[in-house]
């Protein structure tokens, strides 16, 4: 069984076209969705996010301690899409497995103060998610994101001791208007068992074994998190009133 604990750091910096319209920042509000899919039979390789974002990239994931470790299993697929797109891609997501929407509390980030987000993947679920944010600005740099995710897996390899490992990647993205960035391709197999029994002879004691069929498979989930920037201005500072004359 794979565990997967997810870490993300962001550093954000702000459009110079919003100081011009509306003043200097007062801090940035990141609202977070993240979205389950249990993948169905015939999408088992998980979303195709490079027919679907813009700025498509792969991050492979390393190990922390080993930057020349790489697992092709392990990476994230990262890009963005409209606001407008966003909402078809929720309805479409439908089509690649059962989705579960996690809607998160937005998170409202100050001026150079860092603050650590841990995110809700509901009821049951060992992934944990925690976003580690700094909010930063800059009246010449364009807006973007720095991201630094960092996943703790934990995964048992036949009868061997569980092995845990940590596993870092970065990546940027632009800050635009009605944008999101989207962070995908985080999957995990779970071992499922079930049991069916025939109507009536399943159930008789010691012969209903017999008729009772158990089955094995492993069931691939796909995580994705879908960040949501929302710059929070102040008016730009009027001049004084000039003094009035006698």
């Amino acid at each position: 069984m794979l565990r997967i604990f997810f870490f993300l750091f962001l550093t954000v910096f702000d459009s110079p076209a919003i100081f011009a319209q509306q003043g200097p920042p007062e801090g940035l509000a990141l609202d977070i969705n993240v979205v389950q899919i249990v993948l169905n039979d015939e999408h088992r390789d998980g979303v195709d996010w490079e027919a679907i974002v813009s700025d498509f990239h792969m991050l492979p994931l390393k190990k922390e301690d080993n930057s020349f470790w790489m697992d092709k299993r392990y990476h994230l697929s990262a890009g963005t899409v409209s606001a407008e797109d966003y909402a078809v891609l929720l309805d479409a997501l439908d089509t690649v497995g059962k989705m579960s929407q996690i809607p998160q509390d937005s998170v409202h980030l100050t001026v150079d103060e860092p603050l650590a987000a841990t995110l809700s993947l509901g009821e049951g679920k060992e992934q944990t998610v925690r976003l580690g944010l700094r909010f930063a600005s800059s009246a010449n740099a364009g807006p973007s994101i720095t991201i630094d995710p960092t996943i703790g897996v934990i995964f048992k390899d036949g009868g061997k001791p569980p092995v845990a490992l940590t596993l870092k990647t970065h990546t940027q993205a632009a800050v635009k208007d009605n944008t999101v960035i989207v962070l995908g391709g985080l999957t995990e197999e779970t071992e499922i068992t079930k049991t069916h029994k025939f109507p009536i002879l399943g159930n008789l004691p010691l012969v209903g074994l017999v008729f009772r069929n158990q089955g094995r498979w492993m069931q691939k989930t796909e995580t994705v998190i879908f960040l949501i920037p929302r710059v929070e201005a102040v008016a730009a500072q009027q001049p004084p009133p000039p003094p009035q004359t006698q």
